[in-house]
């Protein structure tokens, strides 16, 4: 993995962040009618993930964060259009942003102290989507590259071969396991920092 992939990761990363924190802003700010919104974000979630505990709960998110989100991540970055593939990023960082707002607006204190608990589950999930992405990027330029050659008359070499096995490559070597670490930390360890707050 190359320099410019791990800082296309933070960059992706820093956006993820925002849109978190500007959706957290506006739902504090907005005071939506906290019982509608939480059944629209409940609507969202995987039932599997929702109706799991322990290691099945586990299973359930890594299927759910690190094969199915990648897969539909990996699906878009086969279409010839740029940053598509952000989509699945954008959606997952206004999720919790939406509920953090909603926790805020009903108690601020134990708003705090439950996102202070899911920070670190929230930056595992999400840097290892935006690494994903980042490798998704290389792909998708090669994709756009390869169109564009078939209109050229001096084609540009692409090794498109090698940009889908680096990209196979990172998911098997970062992305899963770090889904499988944010599973954990949202399992086990959110409750642990959450209970050690509140004493």
């Amino acid at each position: 993995m190359n320099n410019s992939t791990c800082k296309r990761a933070v960059k992706f990363f820093i956006l993820a962040a925002a849109a978190t924190i500007l959706a957290a802003l506006l739902t504090y700010i907005i005071s939506p009618d906290v019982k509608s919104v939480t059944e629209w974000v409940d609507n969202r979630s995987s039932e599997q993930v929702k109706e799991a505990a322990g290691i099945k709960k586990i299973g359930a998110y890594i299927v759910n964060n690190g094969v199915s989100v990648p897969l539909q991540m990996l699906f878009l970055a086969f279409i010839p259009v740029q940053f598509l593939y952000l989509l699945n990023i954008l959606t997952t960082s206004l999720l919790p942003g939406i509920l953090f707002g909603i926790l805020l607006q009903i108690d601020l204190r134990k708003g705090l102290e439950i996102i202070a608990s899911a920070i670190p589950h929230y930056v595992i999930e999400v840097f290892a989507l935006c690494l994903f992405a980042a490798i998704l990027f290389e792909l998708n330029r090669a994709v756009r590259g390869k169109i564009r050659n078939v209109c050229k008359k001096d084609k540009e070499r692409i090794s498109f071969g090698r940009k889908a096995l680096k990209t196979v490559k990172i998911y098997v070597l970062f992305v899963l396991p770090l889904i499988a670490l944010a599973a954990f930390v949202e399992t086990y360890i959110g409750d642990m920092i959450l209970s050690l707050i509140q004493k």
